[in-house]
């Protein structure tokens, strides 16, 4: 296993028809129409092979690249029923830091899912991604984007050179498939958490699985 664990569910990412998905010309300047913050975490999400792709809250709404029809368009930014999330395509070095911010900022959980991406009903992509996610209504998000912030500048190597590219030539999207994971060790770790005991477990390592906030759940069902 990784340094996360797993959602105990996928996510699903409805992206209007005219998104630019395959290639991308502003993977990070289109985050600068909500904030220059939001768009400083996509510029330095891409020096660490990996990209900001959508960011949920009650404040902020539901923005990214994937999701500019609610930034370009007035009136088109919908405001969620449920708490904060973010998702990042997957990398080794993201989740490292993902993992490593989600045990030093109080309220946030992290862990790796499926996400299908679709237009309409046809699925365009699936890819792997890290989901970090608030556990409660009550997480304060503009503390919590500035923390990521400080720790993501603080850990960047690139200074810059990706995102510059990307928006100068066109960043093209390729998935990270859950092929890329040993199945097989997967299913052995699962099995021998099964069989753990309570107090054991902290020892050994999160479980294969975790379950979502139940925030996030009550507004699916």
């Amino acid at each position: 296993m990784g340094i996360l664990p797993y959602w105990d569910q996928n996510m699903d990412l409805d992206i209007a028809p005219w998104t630019p998905y395959a290639k991308d010309f502003n993977p990070v300047s289109v985050n600068l129409l909500h904030s220059d913050q939001l768009g400083k975490i996509a510029s330095l999400a891409l020096g660490m092979d990996s990209e900001l792709l959508f960011v949920e809250s009650a404040e902020t709404g539901q923005v990214g690249p994937l999701f500019r029809d609610n930034l370009l368009i007035p009136g088109r930014r919908r405001h969620a029923d449920g708490g904060f999330s973010l998702i990042f395509g997957y990398s080794a070095m993201m989740e490292a830091l993902l993992g490593l911010f989600a045990q030093v900022f109080p309220g946030v959980s992290a862990g790796l899912a499926l996400c299908g991406v679709w237009d309409r009903f046809m699925l365009v992509d699936e890819c792997k991604v890290i989901v970090l996610v608030g556990d409660s209504f009550l997480l304060n998000e503009s503390k919590c984007l500035m923390a990521l912030q400080e720790i993501m500048t603080a850990t960047a190597t690139d200074k810059g050179s990706s995102s510059f590219f990307a928006e100068q030539f066109g960043y093209r999207r390729f998935s990270i498939p859950f092929e890329t994971d040993d199945i097989t060790s997967l299913s052995i770790s699962k099995m021998l958490f099964d069989f753990e005991l309570d107090a054991t477990r902290a020892l050994l390592g999160p479980p294969p699985e975790v379950s979502l906030p139940d925030i996030f759940r009550e507004r699916d069902q």
